[in-house]
């Protein structure tokens, strides 16, 4: 459930649903409700860890460079 959902990522519901509409978070409508599987949840999260990381990683090149 997107409650679920938000408890899992450590923010409301409206974030939820807003990634959702967005199709940020993989889910499927079943009638009028949200189904995400969790797979795709714990996915999502380790794709935005990676993502991240990523990104720092880059800034920090990009310091580290003009220290050089």
């Amino acid at each position: 459930s997107q409650q679920d959902a938000a408890k899992a990522l450590k923010c409301n519901v409206d974030a939820v649903r807003d990634k959702l509409m967005r199709g940020e978070i993989p889910a499927y409508k079943d009638g009028t409700y949200w189904k995400i599987p969790k797979t795709l949840l714990q996915a999502y999260v380790e794709n935005e860890a990676i993502r991240e990381a990523k990104e720092r990683r880059k800034a920090h090149e990009k310091i580290q460079d003009k220290k050089v």
